[in-house]
């Protein structure tokens, strides 16, 4: 009798138009998972919801995921080579029939076992050993249980390769991340449900992928929306003015020792000690005068001037 499976194929390409758009409506994937529990250093869950109802910047494929996905198969051949276990290639996004939020664009399953295989390239600069489970990105780690959820897989290889320096296996065992792939599920049924549906914004963080989320959604004022009130952010807004407080202070310490420095090497171009080395050298910069152009040349000026919208985000403190 053939095995029922947990998922099924929803017929979409990876990376096709038809995945950029469907991806967004559909639920959620592998790297959406990581950034929905705070794990993501390139997104965030603000991010993934802006982009799911459709308020999210609108960014062309990267280089990065391009070149992941054409090394994609030399990766997977080196996995084969080095564990000796053949491959089967997926290709299509699939969509898990228990939980259909969630879905997973498998790079390889493994032949013969209840198993993926999810390929990955890096320049490692936070210095990971991939000796275990424990010693990988947390947020490859969340996508790989991620994926293990969306197809019942008993287990994740993560084959890496570092550019230039090494190529490793990890083998992550589900039956030792249960209770994390329970939680899991939860975090983004709860997210599924609450925010996208309800169209809930999560709580942005302080992350760049937040910051530009932001931008994205919320890209002009509307200077006819009467004086928002903010009484219930007045603790947020204290320690906004403590932290600037702090910034300050440590800015100008921080020029303070500069100048100091500067100071002591005069006219040379450098110093140094036993632990460090400074440079305080010649160089030269060539800007373009635009007032004097618009005052000279104002046709010139006025053919080449580019005006761009953005919003200024500025905080003060009322006199009391």
């Amino acid at each position: 009798m053939a095995t029922v499976k947990p998922y099924k194929n929803t017929g979409i390409k990876y990376l096709s138009e038809e995945w950029e758009t469907q991806r967004r409506v559909l639920g959620i994937g592998g790297s959406e998972a990581s950034a929905i529990v705070g794990f993501n250093p390139y997104s965030s869950a603000f991010s993934v919801y802006c982009d799911k109802i459709g308020k999210g910047e609108q960014k062309p494929i990267s280089e990065a995921l391009r070149q992941g996905s054409d090394l994609e198969d030399y990766v997977a051949q080196r996995f084969c080579e080095e564990t000796g276990k053949k491959v089967k290639r997926n290709g299509f996004m699939l969509q898990s029939i228990a939980h259909p939020f969630m879905l997973a664009d498998v790079d390889r399953f493994i032949v013969g076992e209840n198993a993926l295989l999810e390929c990955k390239c890096t320049l490692n600069s936070q210095g990971y050993s991939y000796e275990d489970a424990n010693n990988i990105p947390a947020y490859h780690l969340v996508q790989c249980l991620h994926y293990m959820s969306v197809v019942g897989a008993e287990k994740a290889y993560l084959a890496t390769l570092v550019y230039g320096r090494g190529f490793y296996v990890v083998e992550i065992n589900r039956d030792d991340y249960k209770d994390d792939i329970a939680a899991l599920i939860e975090m983004e049924e709860r997210f599924w449900n609450e925010n996208v549906k309800a169209q809930i914004a999560p709580l942005a963080d302080g992350s760049e992928s937040s910051s530009e989320s932001l931008k994205a959604a919320y890209p002009q004022a509307d200077e006819t929306i009467s004086t928002v009130d903010l009484t219930l952010q007045e603790t947020s807004l204290n320690r906004l003015s403590e932290i600037k407080a702090q910034i300050k202070a440590l800015s100008d310490e921080q020029t303070g020792i500069e100048n100091l420095i500067k100071q002591t090497l005069g006219e040379a171009s450098k110093g140094e000690n036993s632990h460090y080395k400074v440079i305080w050298s010649n160089y030269e910069s060539t800007r373009l005068d635009t007032k004097a152009l618009k005052a000279d040349l104002p046709e010139v000026y006025a053919r080449y001037a580019k005006t761009s919208m953005a919003r200024k985000f500025l905080v003060t403190e009322k006199k009391q």
